[in-house]
């Protein structure tokens, strides 16, 4: 039982323009916080934890927004099995395309044909290269500065 009719809204607009908001927040939030953590200095390890699971975060938020734009019109992907018509069998297939992408392995087994999910697609890449590429700076700064304080 449905009470939106997806058909007559602009659903994939929606699902875009809110990914581009959760992309933004996300992205804005770790450099203000992470400016915080460092700060205070807390050690690599818990530096390691804290981005383990923002990247756990944004897999299963592009998992599923993947999985919303798929069950509005099965159309946006291709290689995801039709007999597989559950939700939860849906965000499985999506989480693993989404863990593909944001390590930018990529199989092409599953493959976004339209416009809006490859936008969406767009923003992980976004979002995983930026985190990714946070994260090596700044673990790298704790980490030499964990090394300068135990000479």
């Amino acid at each position: 039982m449905s009470f939106i009719d997806h058909k007559q809204y602009p659903f994939p607009y929606l699902i875009l323009v809110l990914a581009a908001l959760k992309t933004f927040i996300i992205a804005s939030t770790t450099l203000k916080q992470l400016a915080n953590f460092i700060a205070t200095y807390h050690s690599v390890k818990q530096m390691l934890w804290i981005f383990g699971l923002l990247i756990s975060l944004s897999i299963f938020s592009f998992a599923t927004d993947y999985t919303c734009l798929y069950l509005f019109d099965g159309q946006h992907f291709e290689g995801i099995i039709s007999s597989s018509r559950t939700y939860i069998a849906n965000l499985y297939h999506f989480t693993y395309f989404s863990l593909t992408t944001f390590s930018t392995l990529g199989f092409g087994d599953i493959a976004p044909i339209s416009s809006f999910s490859r936008f969406l697609v767009m923003l992980e890449i976004f979002l995983s290269f930026f985190i990714v590429v946070f994260a090596f700076t700044n673990i790298q700064k704790i980490h030499l500065d964990e090394k300068g304080q135990n000479n």
